[in-house]
């Protein structure tokens, strides 16, 4: 595992603590954009090995690709799906 270390104005070099501790209390107080950046650059970040499904989330994308494949035709198109969420506003 890498360490992670930043450099301060005052040349003080910060270990990872100090950082998790920094970066904590910056989000507490960012504003949604800053907030909103942040999680995309991590987000950008992760790889699909860092993550796993659950085995309930996984059973349900099994019956979900289960039905699918049983009535290809049963469900919507994107366009079908726009127009209905715009008819509900």
């Amino acid at each position: 595992m890498k360490t992670l270390s930043l450099q301060t104005r005052k040349d003080t070099i910060m270990g990872t603590p100090q950082i998790r501790e920094l970066l904590h209390e910056y989000i507490n107080k960012a504003d949604e954009r800053l907030i909103n950046l942040m999680y995309a650059m991590v987000q950008a970040d992760m790889k699909e090995d860092d993550y796993e499904l659950s085995d309930t989330h996984k059973k349900a994308l099994d019956e979900r690709i289960a039905a699918h494949e049983a009535d290809p035709l049963s469900g919507s198109s994107w366009e079908e799906v726009k127009t209905r969420i715009k008819s509900q506003l």
